[in-house]
């Protein structure tokens, strides 16, 4: 009996190019979700509006979400907690701001969870939970302005006769019940404003919550 491996090979070649096509959709399809919940994130929105990242704060923020993109689909297996570690710190470095409002950890948690769900396909159901954001513009894109408004007095500068730049400034968000972020700036003069209690108190600072 003679074996066809004409059959073999048209096989081989469908399977591949089923294959290519699923990775292409999962790429696509994924870079589109990550892109929904970047543009959702306020915390992120109202650090650039305030100056937090400079006059080139909205492209350090694009930026940001496509890493975060690269590093979720370039590596397998990641946690929550690898992944929030890496926005936390390109948020410390860009941005020199810390959220305490719990954000960095649900972003990681939902998008480590709809990789899950694009990998298996489950793209009507991503999109029946995405419909459920807010429905807002997308403004981390270049040809979206977002108008750069850094608060009054609020200032990284320690000399107050010194004239600071957008890109040296540090602006402390005003208290809101929906976000609450810290410049590192602020996080470590709380430390060196540090008085000892009197004997018989107890203080505690948590920086991350």
């Amino acid at each position: 009996m003679k074996f066809d491996t004409s059959c073999v090979l048209l096989f081989h070649c469908f399977h591949s190019k089923k294959l290519k096509m699923s990775q292409e959709d999962f790429l696509k399809n994924y870079r589109i979700i990550v892109e929904k919940i970047f543009n959702n994130w306020q915390n992120l929105r109202l650090a650039v509006e305030h100056g937090m990242g400079g006059r080139n704060g909205q492209q350090v923020a694009i930026e940001i979400m496509n890493y975060t993109y690269q590093y979720c689909v370039g590596n397998e297996n990641i946690t929550e907690g690898e992944l929030q570690d890496v926005i936390e710190e390109l948020l410390d470095q860009e941005f020199d701001t810390i959220c305490e409002d719990g954000s960095v950890a649900e972003i990681s948690r939902h998008l480590l969870r709809y990789k899950h769900m694009s990998i298996q396909g489950q793209y009507a159901e991503i999109e029946a939970e995405l419909n459920r954001l807010p429905q807002g513009k997308e403004w981390l894109r270049n040809d979206v302005k977002i108008t750069y408004t850094p608060i009054d007095g609020e200032s990284s500068s320690e000399d107050d006769g010194s004239d600071s730049s957008g890109d040296e400034m540090d602006v402390e968000e005003q208290p809101s019940s929906s976000s609450k972020r810290t410049t590192r700036a602020q996080a470590r003069k709380e430390e060196d404003d540090f008085v000892e209690p009197e004997e018989g108190w107890t203080t505690v600072r948590n920086r991350r919550k």
